[in-house]
């Protein structure tokens, strides 16, 4: 049997000696504390964010009722997304308080890229102006991540005033101040605040007939019974085919391929009376810069495609298509624009 024994070494070559780069025992504890701490960081949630997002289904917050326009183009939009993404993209509608109830959730919730927004111009511009009860800011409260669609207001008539110009329409309007009326779809909607900017900025007067909805103040304005509203081509384009209704001038910066012979209000002679009902992708604060990359970057490649193209002819919208950082610019100066008018005007509601 042989029993193994230990050979004692000289000191000198009891000694390891380690290559360079290597921790001898003086420094083991430090470096398997640092290859500890950095496992941890490449495990945190930010970075498996940055390096692996989606790893599960998106969820798209529409905070409006299902089938109206803002939730049929949020669902074309979240299957290109899903596409893109590689992950199911789900729309979940959350309304109320004009678009208000939803945006507050997806505010307060988690900033990791898996709950997200479709924001409109009432969520993220007029809204927190407007209502008391809004309890979210619409610029610091969330990460705007792309612009989406707009769809391009409308300045009708009733035929049976027979103006033929918006130039028209402000000069009788300022000559018999609040004689004419002027419809919408309620106060504080964009029917309602359009008119207000047109007021402010041209010094015409009318009087102010807020309806239950859109649909109940173009029955009146067929019938004669109002004589102006703004409105969108969806809803009122029939009626502007067939002559009983008459269009004046459309509030965007460009004329509509559907009324190609209606000018914009600036080529009308009232620039300042611009504006669009715009959307786009939110999410919360906090989220990671490069989820919000990501998605911008998608959502971009998603507004190039044939789908949107026939959305855009079925909905009669136009692209706003504007990527992270102007688009941000874009939600800021809209937020401040608005509140500003609301402000003036001294519009509240509850």
């Amino acid at each position: 049997m042989f029993t193994a024994r230990s050979r004692k070494l000289p000191r000198q070559s009891q000694r390891q000696s380690h290559p360079a780069g290597i921790a001898g025992p003086a420094h083991a504890k430090a470096g398997r504390r640092g290859l500890l701490l950095l496992g941890l960081a490449l495990t945190s949630p930010w970075s498996l964010a940055q390096g692996t997002y989606p790893q599960r289904p998106v969820t798209l917050v529409v905070p409006f009722g299902a089938g109206s326009v803002v939730d049929v183009q949020a669902r074309v939009l979240a299957r290109g997304l899903a596409q893109r993404l590689g992950q199911a993209v789900v729309v979940d509608n959350k309304p109320g308080v004009a678009g208000s109830l939803g945006s507050e959730g997806v505010a307060r919730s988690a900033p990791d890229g898996y709950t997200l927004l479709v924001g409109t111009q009432g969520s993220h511009g007029t809204n927190s102006a407007l209502y008391k009860t809004v309890r979210y800011d619409p610029v610091k409260d969330f990460v705007a991540v792309h612009g989406l669609l707009a769809n391009t207001p409308v300045l009708i008539c009733s035929a049976q005033r027979k103006l033929a110009t918006m130039a028209a329409l402000v000069e009788q309007a300022r000559q018999q101040p609040g004689k004419m009326s002027f419809g919408s779809g309620g106060a504080g909607t964009a029917g309602h605040l359009l008119l207000e900017l047109m007021q402010s900025t041209t010094g015409a007067r009318f009087t102010h007939i807020p309806y239950k909805s859109g649909t109940a103040a173009q029955v009146d304005l067929i019938a004669g019974r109002i004589d102006c509203m703004f409105d969108y081509v969806a809803s009122s384009g029939v009626h502007l085919r067939s002559g009983a209704l008459q269009a004046l001038a459309v509030t965007g910066r460009q004329r509509l391929p559907t009324l190609p012979g209606v000018p914009t209000t600036a080529e009308a002679g009232f620039p300042a009376v611009e504006a669009i009902s715009w959307g786009g992708l939110f999410a919360p604060a906090g989220t990671p810069p490069a989820i919000v990359k990501r998605l911008s970057d998608e959502m971009d490649a998603v507004m190039k495609s044939d789908e949107i193209k026939v959305l855009l002819d079925t909905t009669s919208s136009v692209p706003l298509d504007l990527p992270h950082q102007p688009f941000s610019e874009y939600v800021a100066r809209e937020a401040a624009r608005w509140g500003e008018l609301i402000r003036k005007a001294g519009i509240t509601l509850e």
